[in-house]
């Protein structure tokens, strides 16, 4: 698998080896990041996945952390553009969310908020959304415009609903999409295997944290 040569040993961080074999054959479609280009997207890296109490907690979320701020630190040090997402539904919000799983965030608990390991730095800009959508309803398509970014690396939680949502709704804006494969997470091995298989197939260019100075696809 030297593919994800560097990337962590754990398994549900990983696709399976059949599901690599399929993202290769998407190889020569995807693109090469350029750092002057880019700005960084961190999905719903909040308290509701990331607490151990939280009935909603993703393991993986906390292995991902290390690479997560490793590209934080990384844009920051670059002054290139990071935007954060958060979930949190305001009283009087249609909640999507809810109506699905029976239950939601509400804006202003304790578990909407960014953990304090990732907490955005004066001038960089917070969405919040009310949905699996980082778009609809937002001044994040916007923002990226006001900054002339035209490629965008989506890292967190969860790859196969938010971050998946939020590849999709940029690559069909116009924008080149890079998925962190080792800094994003989700639920189980299959769903994210199975997100980054059909983000690479026509939205995304996956990329790992070690290979992102320069920004270059799995190679």
């Amino acid at each position: 698998m030297k593919e994800f040569a560097g990337m962590p040993p754990s398994p549900s961080l990983l696709p399976q080896r059949r599901m690599l074999a399929g993202m290769r054959r998407q190889r020569r479609h995807w693109k090469s990041c350029v750092l002057e280009r880019s700005a960084l997207l961190i999905v719903d890296m909040q308290e509701y996945f990331l607490h151990p109490d939280s009935h909603a907690y993703i393991p993986d979320a906390a292995a991902i952390l290390p690479r997560v701020r490793r590209l934080l630190r990384r844009f920051r040090d670059h002054s290139r553009p990071v935007i954060f997402t958060r979930f949190a539904v305001a009283v009087g919000e249609d909640d999507p969310i809810a109506r699905w799983w029976g239950e939601s965030v509400a804006e202003g608990a304790s578990e909407s908020r960014i953990i304090s390991a990732l907490r955005p730095q004066h001038g960089e800009h917070t969405v919040r959304k009310s949905s699996y959508s980082a778009f609809d309803g937002t001044n994040l398509e916007a923002v990226l415009r006001s900054r002339n970014i035209r490629q965008i690396v989506i890292a967190g939680v969860c790859t196969h609903l938010c971050c998946d949502m939020a590849a999709r709704e940029a690559f069909v804006r116009g924008f080149d999409v890079f998925i962190a494969a080792d800094a994003t997470a989700t639920f189980s091995q299959d769903l994210h295997g199975a997100a980054l298989l059909s983000l690479s197939a026509g939205v995304a260019t996956p990329v790992r944290t070690a290979r992102l100075l320069p920004l270059l696809p799995l190679a």
